[in-house]
């Protein structure tokens, strides 16, 4: 009961968090009916916060017990938190690729540049993910 009381409300907090922070930086303003870029970014930002909140929360409830944090566990920590960065970057980069093909390149190779920056920012992000799991997953198995 507790933890889902845990993430009841740290999704809440996270929901105040994102659209104070989307307010602040005019990404969304409350009240309008965001397009589907803006709705990416405050999905992401949501989660983003979410991540860090619930990875703090963690952390301090391991810290209160005295319990100690494997080096796998922390680095699987760090690695799906710059997986996230890097699946930001690709949005940022994505739609101000965008911005400047309608702005300034009228030219058909514009799709496989597109891809090939997509790829630039997932690939690694996905990696990171992949990689993430399996240090979870082999740190279970060890304390079994």
């Amino acid at each position: 009961m507790k933890k889902i009381l845990t993430i009841i409300g740290t999704i809440i907090l996270s929901l105040t968090i994102t659209f104070i922070f989307a307010e602040t930086f005019s990404l969304y303003h409350f009240g309008t009916i965001p397009t589907f870029t803006t709705f990416t970014y405050l999905l992401f930002i949501f989660c983003f916060i979410t991540y860090i909140l619930l990875s703090l929360i963690y952390i301090i409830s391991k810290k209160i017990k005295t319990e100690k944090i494997g080096i796998k566990k922390i680095i699987s920590l760090v690695l799906f938190f710059v997986s996230l960065l890097l699946i930001l970057g690709f949005m940022v980069i994505l739609n101000l690729d965008w911005i400047t093909y309608y702005s300034n390149y009228p030219s058909a190779p514009f799709y496989v540049y597109i891809i090939v920056r997509s790829l630039e920012f997932l690939l690694p992000s996905i990696i990171l993910i992949i990689v993430g799991i399996v240090l979870l997953l082999k740190n279970k198995k060890s304390n079994k």
